[in-house]
Parts: structure tokens; C-alpha cells; sequence
């Protein structure tokens, strides 16, 4: 879809929701089998995808393991909010990375200390936005589409967060080669 588009899109459905809360009600289901080993072949919506935990921590390796799925899942949601936002608030987004990174300390989950946390100690978010608009536009989409971020949401606010944003006018590699070419 077009920014128009989708900003019609979500206009039709903010209406619709504000003169009928229960549009916006929903659930989410996903149906998971543990197969041989520590595999999992999870059902979403009519498609499969397999999750399993690497060799060294038992697993076959057979996918990816719970924690890359959920940086994954992170950082898809931010840029797709990235660029529905843009088309919201009328602020261009030509492209979009997100690198998600976390720590973490084993010992917790294994409940070897109990002075540890049992999953993400910290969340480290690297963003770059390439896009014809001023920095502060694009920051006021980042800002938004964070704040209203359902999978930010969902981190305990115990996880430490840090965020770089990086606005470029053009992607990297038109830059480089602008750069090259202006000496």
C-alpha cells in the first residue's frame, strides 16, 4: 500500500473504532507442538514455523530458538510501526532498520541466582530511518509509533532500554558513492 493509502486505511479504522469500541477488541492464538526433542512446530493463521533450541542447549537446531523469535517479533513491530506511522502523521519513511539486541544472564532462568533476572537484563534498539523529512519529524513518527508500540509494551519496564536513531536523507550506500563523486 501507498503512505495514502495506508493512512486512509487507518483513519477508517480509528473512526470506526471510536464510534464502536468493540471494532477494536481481538485475541491472539497460537498453537504449539513439541515434537522430538526440544522442537516445536507452531501453528499461526494457517502457517507453520518451526522453533527449536540450538545444539549446545539441546536442541537440533532446527530453527530459530524462543529469544531470537521475540528480537525478531521486536523489531519487526517497530518498523512496521515506523512506516504506518509516517503514513499517519504524513511524514515520508523510505526505508528502515531496526537492530535489536539484548542481555541477558543464564544463570537466572536456570535458577542458579536468585539476585538475577530470569530473562532480559537489557534492550538495546539501533534504528536508522532513511527519509526526505527534517530529523524532528521523524523523530515525533519514532516517538509516537515507541509510545504506542504493543510489543514495547509487553517488555517489563524492568529490562534497561537504550535507543539510537539515526536519520539519513539517503540510503548508505547512495551517500557513500555521493560522497565519493563530491571529492
Amino acid at each position: 500500500m501507498t503512505p495514502a493509502e495506508l493512512k486512509e486505511l487507518y483513519t477508517r479504522k480509528a473512526a470506526a473504532m471510536t464510534r464502536r469500541p468493540a471494532f477494536a477488541r481481538g485475541s491472539g492464538e497460537a498453537r504449539v507442538r513439541l515434537l522430538e526433542g526440544l522442537a516445536c512446530d507452531v501453528e499461526l493463521d494457517g502457517r507453520t514455523l518451526r522453533v527449536d533450541l540450538a545444539a549446545n542447549e539441546g536442541g537440533g537446531g532446527t530453527g530459530p530458538h524462543p529469544g531470537q523469535l521475540m528480537r525478531a517479533s521486536l523489531g519487526a513491530c517497530m518498523a512496521i510501526a515506523y512506516r504506518l506511522w509516517g503514513a499517519r502523521l504524513g511524514v515520508p519513511i523510505d526505508a528502515v532498520e531496526v537492530d535489536v539486541g539484548c542481555d541477558y544472564d543464564a544463570r537466572g532462568q536456570m535458577g542458579l541466582a536468585d539476585d538475577v533476572a530470569i530473562g532480559w537484563e537489557r534492550l538495546r534498539v539501533v534504528v536508522t530511518i532513511v527519509s526526505p523529512a527534517s530529523e524532528a519529524e521523524v523523530r515525533r513518527v519514532v516517538e509516537t509509533a515507541d509510545r504506542l508500540s504493543p510489543m514495547l509494551a509487553n517488555i517489563s519496564p524492568a529490562v534497561r532500554r537504550t535507543q539510537h536513531l539515526t536519520v539519513m536523507s539517503a540510503p548508505p550506500a547512495v551517500a557513500a558513492a555521493e560522497a565519493v563523486a563530491h571529492g
